[in-house]
């Protein structure tokens, strides 16, 4: 005879693994607008409340430009959001994982 399952158990690491599902696409998303320069507004970093813009309006072209000289600091700035989406992907597949053990093992884990 098989265990029941705990269905309270399912529906919380269901609800775990969709809020790390959410926070993935929110990294992938950040990553995905500093890479594209934020589009037409460009964007600055922020270290220890003091801000340094990274690539601002062209006001020639309406498209955002790299400030010469800052292209290191966008580079770190996509490394840490791909270092984050890194992350969460972990997460995602231990929450998946989680999941898969309490379906099956009747709430156990």
């Amino acid at each position: 005879m098989s265990a029941q399952i705990n269905t309270q158990a399912v529906a919380k690491a269901a609800t775990a693994l969709e809020a790390a599902y959410a926070e993935l696409q929110k990294a992938r998303n950040d990553y995905a607008t500093v890479k594209a320069l934020n589009g037409q507004v460009g964007y600055k970093v922020t270290v220890n409340g003091i801000s340094v813009d990274v690539a601002v309006m062209d006001q020639r072209t309406y498209m955002a430009a790299m400030i010469r000289g800052r292209e290191m600091i966008h580079l770190g700035a996509l490394k840490a959001l791909q270092a984050r989406i890194t992350q969460y992907e972990t997460y995602v597949a231990q929450c998946e994982s989680h999941l898969l053990v309490v379906a099956n093992k009747g709430g156990a884990a």
